[in-house]
């Protein structure tokens, strides 16, 4: 949940960390604030395990290792970034020289509009999500 002062409070499964709070418990009934380095919140979105935020300075944060595991079993060896494995905030790479106005989310893929009008997408594609030749970027 987004509160109009920017703040993301999350409940529900954190089975895999996709509430924001690394050392919480599995499973959550009671709202609680996911702290995002001080930073105020305009837009969020879940996935099915993973959730992403935009920030008011444009930055993109992901929390939830749902992606990873996709990752991991479509690029065997490789070493994902930090966003594709926390269960806290971590800001997403490679989206420094743009500023994020809101993100997506679908099941194994997240996506950021810019103020640009440019689109990134990151994530599995295993539908051809990405408008990609990659399996997993």
């Amino acid at each position: 949940m987004l509160t109009e002062n920017g703040q993301v409070l999350s409940c529900g499964s954190n089975s895999f960390g996709q509430l924001g709070v690394p050392h919480g418990p599995r499973r959550c009934v009671v709202p609680q604030a996911i702290e995002l380095h001080k930073e105020k919140v305009v837009c969020i979105a879940a996935g099915l395990r993973h959730a992403v935020a935009a920030t008011a300075s444009g930055i993109v944060f992901q929390w939830g290792t749902g992606l990873a595991s996709c990752g991991r079993r479509l690029c065997p060896g490789q070493t994902l970034p930090l966003f594709f494995t926390a269960k806290e905030p971590s800001r997403v790479t490679g989206l420094e020289n743009s500023k994020a106005m809101c993100v997506l989310a679908g099941s194994d893929h997240s996506a950021s509009l810019t103020d640009a009008g440019e689109v990134y997408v990151w994530g599995s594609n295993k539908h051809g999500q990405l408008a990609n030749e990659a399996a997993f970027l």
